[in-house]
């Protein structure tokens, strides 16, 4: 069985002596305990209703009037079933008004995933929160050794700290792309490793259809159930990337079908970048956005009505100096908030994204994710994708900068559970009992409360600068370093029946055999 040593070797993966998320062992890392969010805040609303209607008023008029570009025939012919104009030479689908309207139906609010340990269950939607890992860069970097090409022990380390780490709740698919694997096998030993290093909710990527159904079968192994079941069971998620402005191509048009028939939930969020892949005007830029998901939303409930969608909102800006896209910009913060407006006008789950275009885990990488993260949960969002990792773009994940929003999500997660305000926590009888000019270091209350109290940081320092120095002088970002090789250490893989790990690697290495998935 494929997983990876902190030394990049392969061994076979051990039986855990307990199962992670439970509880914390003597001396191990100190972090929050495992659980499902909850968002209690009433989401932040930039645009008027009269405004976000204007928008949904002109994306159906893209729909109807300009088209989508659908390259794939099976869709076109669906759509051309479903009454909307479809020109074969140009491969462009006019969708009807009331075609949306009929498909935004049937699109559940939520959808609850499970994976082969049933503590590990989330819920996407209503005031749910989750947050998954970075997914899909070709580099990754550490401070030790740099930035390199990814490997597949580098993506098993990954999928360790996401499995160590309890404030994350969905692997995210390739935290690095394993480099070094083929591609036409490497999905087959990238997703048994996600499932046998971590037993949180996988991910599977829409390559092709091969691919996804090369996936769904592994799942289901690790599972215990059937492909029929499957589709009654959600299990894992994807992201589907429109190909803007107003194209979806092969593969993703493919797995927007094939999420939908096996019910499975799927993000569908266009890329779209104000003044490069849309109009330079915000308000163009989101209309154009919630166009292409609205085409998306409608293939997959013409497909299977109730199929779960989330909608993904990642608009944002190109620097116009450069091109480079504008992560964790103001321009993109004003697109967050009004996506969630839109989904929330759909009834449809939000996904939104911790951005950053950082070269490094800096100040300005600190300054770009907290900006986007906050962005996101006032939105609404319930699911933010790339929450631990991201950097430079996307094309490169930081096992240090994962360490870092961990911490932020951590006390995200604090800020969100609602304050108490009661007699006791009111604490008028411990003002009293102390009084004027003493201090509340030893009173009965602080005394019983003093370890839970606060948020206790995994990275941040609180000390003074003398016990700063004295400690080495280490910063934010090499602290975080000595926090992931501890976290690579405390890992233990999670509890997985032996028979199922044999079934799972049989099918792979049958799949291998057979030449895996080829692209093309």
């Amino acid at each position: 069985m494929p997983t990876t040593d902190d030394d990049g070797t392969v061994k076979t993966a051990r039986p855990a002596s307990r199962r992670a998320g439970h509880g914390r062992r003597d001396g191990a890392i100190f972090q929050l305990p495992w659980r499902q969010l909850r968002n209690p805040y009433r989401p932040f609303e930039l645009a008027s209703a009269d405004e976000v209607e204007a928008i949904h008023l002109a994306s159906l008029e893209i729909l109807e009037r300009i088209g989508i570009r659908f390259s794939l025939p099976a869709a076109r012919e669906i759509f051309r079933k479903a009454g909307a104009q479809v020109d074969e030479d140009s491969m462009r689908v006019r969708i009807g008004g009331d075609i949306v309207a009929q498909a935004l139906k049937t699109v559940p609010d939520s959808v609850t995933l499970e994976t082969y340990n049933p503590a590990r269950t989330v819920t996407l939607g209503r005031d749910k929160l989750v947050f998954a890992t970075v997914l899909g860069p070709p580099y990754c970097h550490d401070i030790e050794r740099g930035r390199r090409q990814g490997t597949l022990a580098d993506y098993g380390d990954f999928i360790k700290l996401a499995q160590v780490f309890n404030i994350i709740h969905l692997v995210g698919g390739s935290p690095v792309e394993p480099g070094d694997i083929p591609v036409p096998i490497r999905h087959l030993d990238a997703v048994e490793v996600m499932l046998t290093l971590s037993d949180k909710i996988p991910y599977v990527f829409c390559q092709s259809q091969k691919r996804i159904l090369d996936a769904f079968e592994m799942i289901a192994i690790a599972r215990g159930i059937s492909m029929d079941e499957l589709a009654v069971k959600p299990s894992t998620y994807s992201i589907i990337n429109t190909n803007s402005p107003l194209q979806y191509d092969l593969p993703m048009t493919e797995g927007v079908i094939e999420m939908a028939r096996f019910g499975q939930p799927t993000l569908i969020t266009p890329f779209t970048l104000a003044g490069a892949t849309t109009p330079i005007t915000m308000a163009g830029a989101i209309a154009q956005q919630n166009a292409e998901i609205l085409a998306g939303v409608t293939l997959s409930q013409l497909v299977r009505p109730g199929a779960p969608i989330l909608y993904g909102g990642a608009t944002s800006n190109v620097d116009m100096r450069t091109g480079s896209p504008g992560y964790g910009s103001p321009e993109s913060v004003r697109a967050t908030f009004i996506s969630g407006q839109l989904a929330r006008r759909y009834g449809l789950p939000m996904r939104s994204s911790n951005f950053s275009g950082s070269t490094s885990a800096d100040y300005q990488a600190a300054v770009e994710s907290q900006l986007a993260a906050f962005a996101a949960i006032g939105a609404g969002a319930n699911l933010l994708m790339h929450a631990a990792g991201w950097m430079e773009g996307g094309l490169c994940a930081s096992f240090e900068k994962f360490v870092l929003d961990v911490e932020m999500l951590q006390m995200m997660a604090v800020w969100l559970e609602p304050l108490r305000i009661d007699k006791d926590t009111l604490a008028l009888d411990v003002i009293e009992e102390v009084g004027p000019g003493g201090h509340f270091f030893g009173t009965a209350q602080t005394i019983e409360k003093y370890e839970t109290a606060f948020y206790r940081p995994l990275v941040f320092n609180t000390k003074s600068h003398g016990q700063w120095v004295e400690d080495g002088k280490l910063d934010a970002t090499a602290r975080a370093h000595q926090v992931y090789l501890r976290a690579l250490k405390e890992y233990q893989p999670p509890a997985f029946d032996p028979a199922r790990r044999e079934v799972l690697h049989a099918f792979v290495e049958r799949r291998k055999a057979e030449g895996g998935a080829p692209l093309t």
